[in-house]
């Protein structure tokens, strides 16, 4: 604060003691005289001095988490003060489907995050990846560090369906906005809709959960501001694979795999062939390379935010304006991903009683890559197309003299063995996208506490992907001569894929608030919406480009050329009703419907009914209960809730209609061409249902600086959508219909403990969230083989044959049940006794699931003291275990291109190292999924750490700033776990090599 003092004879000094609850002395308060800019601050005793005008002037005290206190000067010379917590527990007000409620009068399980600077700070490419950690009951799995793809896959109250379990994400009202295309500045507040009450409103999708995203307005604000907010970070990976960069051993690890059951004169390579490469590879490396392919393709990555917005409001209207800049280097060459993004809101009363506004966003994106998640596709994963496996070191990425591509130059090498760089050079994929979201409301109040308000609002996207790949053929430096690998071939065309579309939405609806008799709350709420999607896909491709340097289609010859596109559309009708009723402010109701009606269905079948209704009672406002409590207990509720959702996602827009396919008939002794019906349709299939049994406590000690969230729930998903196995004749040109035929049962807790008080100067708060989810199957398909999805068990659960080791003398082998081992080999126990190894010895474990963890835990907490602030986050997950087995830790690997990791030259087992990790190369059946390869993928990690600092406003405001903080920020810092692979967070393909990224960034905030 601005210090002045004045020299009139009417100034008066007055000095003073600022003090707490308990009497303490209070650091940092503002003193400040009202109406002026003339202010201070109190000393870390809590003591102050300041001169005034005179005895008529007021003091106004303030700190945050205190009741701002103003004092009538009236010519005193001393004013001390006891300033009072705040608890703005009761006001709290958390966002919900077509409205808010206050905190206290919920009785949904709900969540709410409030976005600042600890998470806008943070070095994050996407939205997705900020909230892991936050919420309880919300999953959040990042797959792939790749630049454009590293989005995190979220999931509410573990896996509702084996269709889509994704939650809904409602941005401004707008369902099926991409939560990765956001700009986490522009977001005042995420709500996260776990139970049917909460949920029921978007009842239609809502069975996977509801995310709830609030962007920011001016409303509340004294005056405009204007705030930038820039961050720069560095990324490396948490962990990578240990290629070997040395081709004489990979070419021995090949002699040894090739000499497992045969005899010397039958291998690849000869003992020359490797002692030559050995010595002229330190002659002459163009010739005899010894590649890292890891460091030629991999490199630092970078990460910049920029954001600049500005934001005001007044009586009438307010306003928030915003651009921003994310632009991602990612851990591989060529991979980079930008996006800009703008947001325009804006709200103004037009009558005492009319309201209205619009919001537009618009993002922009380029993103450059080589594969789809970073090292496969799904063409290439197991072929002779790209793959680190066939990478091989005796490969030279490129000769800048020549301009030329290395190729195998190793006498008997596979040809087809890879070179990545040409790959990341001359193969590259560019896509651009754009999208613009804009809405639009009307509200009016005629009556009070009736309000009829209509929405509209339309979300457009165009996404444009191109590419036009470089001719270039393997050379080899040796010969100086082409060799007979062509990774891009002299016919190259250019291919044009445009995917566009939109979707509206239009909402009308009534709402009425009532108080009656002073002590009962009455809300009721009725919406009708409708949702209409189009989507067009269109693909254009030509061979022979006229010059390598041409990218247009034009610039291609159309003697060879494909074409094709397509167009789809659905549409959503819903009526929504809610009731809510809270009694003396402690007795609580909510009864919610939803009917919605869907076009992916055939009539008869198209409409779903989902209601619910809750109960609460803050029974802490009884008095019986709290004359004995209130000196401890400061609040104590207890929910109760049950309600269906609905799911049409397993379901194709146009999957219940009748197709045909064409087809060849023989006629006249000839064939000709025709169609036939390409399947049968179920006209009875319908909505999936999710039933939903919520039970919650919410508790508050000591007036509230211990929080307590407790929630239990059990959620059945009857009637999932699954393909029929009507007859297994029913092939080839003809689809099984869809059939309601599989339930689902999610059992699980939930709790979320926050601790904040302040001692002296320090403010802190410790949270921790910990949930447990169970899943069971309880209805599938009309055949169920062995395997691991059964009934009555989870869904992917963990079936697998138990090993006795790896056998180290043929006495082991002998003793084992007869499997075709030798020593070196896995030796799998023969559980059920009839003397052979078979399917029927694998054992299932109930307990343990593969694809996703049974508990998430986090624990998050900061730390403030003159202006220093300190976060941090711990994030883990237990109860996921899964095979360590991919093409990098193959022991059954080919006797040409594949490439070694030192681990191949140090772990397989030999009788020179019987104590090798991993069984022998080549031997019997030891990339069977035993629990010799299972690993535990529990694991905690330090997911961010962030410090900052506050410049004093003194300082700042001599130049016009209101506040200036710096800070410095990382992210997945360090993992503690048993796994042995990449990392235990990432989920499906196993084989990618992409890493998970660590980060560190610096930043600055500044305001006007």
């Amino acid at each position: 604060m601005t210090k002045i003092r004045y020299e009139s004879a009417t100034a008066i000094t007055i000095t003073g003691k600022v003090t707490d609850e308990k009497g303490a002395g209070l650091p940092g308060v503002n003193v400040i005289e009202k109406g002026t800019s003339n202010g201070t601050t109190t000393n870390p005793d809590g003591d102050y001095t300041i001169t005034v005008e005179g005895g008529s002037s007021v003091l106004t005290f303030s700190f945050i988490g205190y009741v701002a206190q103003e004092a009538t000067v009236d010519n005193r010379s001393a004013i001390s003060v006891q300033l009072v917590p705040e608890d703005k527990s009761l006001d709290e007000v958390v966002v919900v489907g077509y409205g808010t409620q206050k905190k206290v009068n919920m009785t949904g399980a709900v969540s709410a995050i409030q976005v600042d600077e600890k998470i806008t700070n943070r070095s994050l490419a996407n939205v997705s990846n900020g909230l892991q950690g936050l919420v309880p009951g919300l999953a959040v799995n990042q797959n792939s560090g790749m630049a454009g793809r590293n989005n995190a896959s979220l999931v509410i109250r573990g896996l509702g369906t084996v269709n889509n379990a994704s939650p809904l994400v409602v941005v401004d009202g707008m369902p099926d906005v991409d939560i990765n295309r956001l700009n986490m500045n522009d977001i005042e507040s995420v709500s996260v809709l776990k139970d049917a009450t909460s949920s029921s409103v978007y009842g239609s999708r809502a069975a996977n959960g509801v995310i709830l995203i609030t962007t920011k307005s001016g409303k509340g604000q004294e005056k405009a501001t204007i705030n930038f907010t820039g961050n720069y970070g560095i990324q490396v990976p948490t962990r990578a694979y240990n290629f070997l960069p040395d081709y004489p051993r990979t070419l021995t690890i090949h002699q040894r795999a090739a000499a497992v059951n045969t005899l010397p004169s039958n291998f690849y390579f000869r003992n020359g062939t490797i002692d030559q490469w050995m010595a002229l590879g330190m002659i002459d490396p163009r010739a005899y390379p010894n590649t890292d392919w890891w460091d030629v393709i991999m490199r630092t990555g970078a990460v910049q935010n920029y954001n600049l917005s500005a934001s005001g409001g007044g009586d009438k209207s307010n306003f928030f304006i915003s651009v921003g800049l994310m632009d991602e280097k990612g851990l591989q060459i060529n991979n980079d991903f930008k996006r800009y993004n703008a947001r325009f809101n804006y709200d103004y009363k037009i009558r005492k009683n009319i309201n209205t506004g619009v919001k537009f966003q618009g993002n922009w994106s380029n993103l450059t890559y080589a594969l789809e998640d970073g090292f496969t596709d799904d063409a290439s994963t197991n072929t002779a197309g790209f793959d680190m496996q066939y990478a091989i070191p005796g490969i030279l990425p490129y000769d800048p003299e020549t301009g030329y591509f290395g190729g195998v130059m190793a006498y008997n090498e596979d040809p087809q063995a890879y070179n990545p760089y040409t790959l990341y050079v001359n193969s590259l994929t560019r896509q651009n996208r754009q999208e613009a979201n804009a809405n639009m409301y009307i509200d009016w109040s005629p009556i009070k506490g009736l309000t009829a308000r209509l929405d509209y609002a339309l979300n457009y996207f165009n996404q444009f992907r191109w590419n036009a790949f470089t001719p270039n053929q393997a050379y080899n430096f040796q010969t100086n001569t082409f060799g007979s690998r062509v990774y891009v071939g002299p016919n190259a065309g250019v291919g044009n894929f445009t995917n566009t579309g939109y979707k509206t939405l239009l909402n009308g609806r009534l709402n009425y608030n009532t108080t009656i008799a002073k002590h009962h709350e009455i809300g009721a709420l009725f919406v009708y919406s409708e949702e209409y999607w189009y989507d067009r896909y269109q693909a254009t491709s030509r061979n022979d480009r006229l010059h390598p340097s041409l990218a247009e289609v034009d610039a291609a010859l159309t003697d060879i050329q494909s074409t094709g596109g397509n167009s789809s559309t659905e549409g959503l009708r819903s009526y929504i009703g809610r009731v809510n009723y809270a009694a003396f402010d402690k007795y609580l109701l909510e009864v919610n419907f939803r009917s919605d009606g869907s076009s992916k269905f055939l009539p008869g079948s198209q409409f779903g009914f989902f209601p619910s209704a809750a109960l609460g009672w803050r029974f802490t406002e009884e008095t019986f209960i709290s004359q004995f409590t209130n000196k401890f207990l400061t609040n104590g509720k207890i929910r109760a809730s049950y309600g269906s959702l609905g799911n049409n996602s397993g379901v194709g827009r146009y999957e219940q209609q009748s197709t045909l396919a064409a087809a060849n008939y023989m006629v006249n002794g000839g064939i000709v061409k025709g169609f036939i019906n390409r399947k049968l349709v179920n006209k009875d299939l319908s909505w999936e249902t999710t039933k939903v049994l919520n039970l919650g406590l919410d508790l508050g000690f000591l007036n509230n600086r211990l929080t307590a969230e407790i929630d239990y729930y059990d959620r059945l998903t009857t009637g999932m959508n699954r393909p029929s196995e009507m007859s297994i004749l029913l092939t080839g040109a003809y689809d099984a219909p869809r059939r309601n035929i599989g339930d689902m049962r999610n059992r699980g807790i939930e709790t979320n403990l926050t601790w904040r008080d302040r001692k002296g100067a320090v403010n802190y708060l410790l949270s921790a969230n910990f949930s447990y989810n169970r899943t069971k199957l309880e209805a599938w398909n009309e055949f169920l083989s062995r395997g691991w999805v059964f009934l009555d068990m989870p869904y992917h659960f963990l079936y697998t044959y138990q090993d006795s080791g790896i056998a180290q003398t043929w006495q082991d082998v002998y003793n084992a049940t007869p499997q075709g081992a030798s020593p070196g080999d896995i030796l799998r126990k023969d559980v059920n006794g009839d003397g052979r190894i078979s399917d029927e010895d694998k054992i299932a474990y109930p307990n343990t699931q593969r694809d996703r963890p049974t508990t998430n835990f986090a624990l998050n907490g900061n730390v403030s003291w003159r202006g220093f602030d300190l976060t941090f986050l711990l994030q883990g997950a237990a109860g996921r275990k899964d095979y360590w087995i991919n093409i990098y830790n193959n022991t059954s690997i080919g006797n040409q291109r594949y490439a070694s990791t030192q681990e191949h030259w140090n772990n397989p087992w030999s009788v020179e190292n019987r104590g090798g990790a991993w069984p022998r190369l080549n031997g019997n059946a030891n990339r069977e999924e035993t629990t010799f390869w299972l690993d535990n993928f529990t694991y905690l990690r330090l997911k961010n750490i962030q410090l900052g600092y506050n410049i004093p406003v003194t300082w700042t405001k001599k130049v016009g700033i209101s506040n200036f903080r710096i800070f410095a920020s990382t992210e997945n810092l360090a993992t503690w776990t048993k796994f042995r692979g990449l990392d235990p967070e990432k989920a499906g393909n196993k084989s990618d090599a992409y890493p998970l990224n660590k980060a560190y960034s610096l930043g600055i905030n500044i305001g006007i």
